[in-house]
């Protein structure tokens, strides 16, 4: 039977990620890989796994994880119990407790997630799309898909994940300014995206684990600042937080009336 390292599993993840480990949350871990690794069609060989592996498979279950019962803290808080600078490795290890959008008001939000839903599950075309006629094409007379056997070009036959089979634009949710509560499992920060980071959308798990690796605590307001390369994504949807869909959280927010 394999057994996961588990002092070389934490020194391995210490040193990719910056973060402590707890060592009750690691070998409950630990015995799940283990059991998972005996249970598996390959076990003969599994017994003698690489350290890089092993500490892959424990990665796996530490994005899932809630962060504040898998790792130390590691933001470090003033006098005054605030945080105005992030701890001097080079990135800190945190996750997403709350993802909002300041810059697109919450019915606005909510509109383009209700259109986007319809046309995801129910084929429901957005009010900003036109109608289709009964074969199935744009009835606007506008022809976005090439098949009248035009061959210039092969940008107008490559898969596009911005439209649909009928060649539509697909509904987005939009992005304005993001603003993110982060979390080391004791302490929380907010923070502000300055420009539009791609690899951010308001529609993340919460959850979401992320590396920040920069930024600046603004005053008099102490949000942190951040720019696409002062943060990494490293991915994560906990289970506990599983409910806490864009949708959900839009409609409590609405339901207590606090409109953005």
């Amino acid at each position: 039977m394999t057994m996961i390292d588990r002092a070389g599993v934490t020194a391995g993840i210490k040193r990719k990620y910056g973060v402590s480990i707890r060592p009750q949350w690691l070998e409950k871990c630990a015995e799940h890989v283990e059991a998972e690794l005996a249970n598996t069609s390959n076990a003969s060989n599994a017994q003698n796994l690489h350290s890089e592996v092993q500490t892959r498979l424990v990665i796996e279950q530490l994005l899932d994880s809630d962060i504040g019962e898998s790792c130390f803290p590691a933001l470090v808080v003033d006098n005054n119990n605030q945080v105005n600078r992030l701890p001097g490795a080079p990135y800190t290890f945190l996750q997403v407790q709350e993802i909002m959008d300041v810059g697109i008001s919450k019915h606005a939000m909510w509109e383009a997630v209700r259109e986007k839903e319809d046309f995801e599950q129910r084929g429901i075309r957005p009010s900003y799309l036109p109608a289709l006629d009964e074969d199935g094409d744009d009835s606007s007379g506008v022809f976005t898909a090439n098949t009248q056997g035009n061959t210039q070009g092969s940008a107008a036959h490559a898969p596009n994940d911005d439209v649909d089979a009928n060649g539509d634009r697909k509904p987005k949710i939009p992005h304005g300014m993001l603003k993110l509560v982060l979390t080391d499992g004791r302490t929380r920060i907010s923070a502000l995206e300055l420009t539009p980071i791609p690899q951010l959308n308001i529609e993340l798990p919460i959850g979401t684990k992320v590396l920040v690796k920069a930024g600046q605590f603004m005053q008099p307001t102490g949000l942190l600042s951040l720019d696409a390369d002062g943060i990494q994504l490293l991915g994560g949807a906990p289970a506990q937080y599983e409910q806490f869909t864009l949708r959900t959280r839009l409609e409590s927010s609405l339901r207590r009336g606090t409109v953005g």
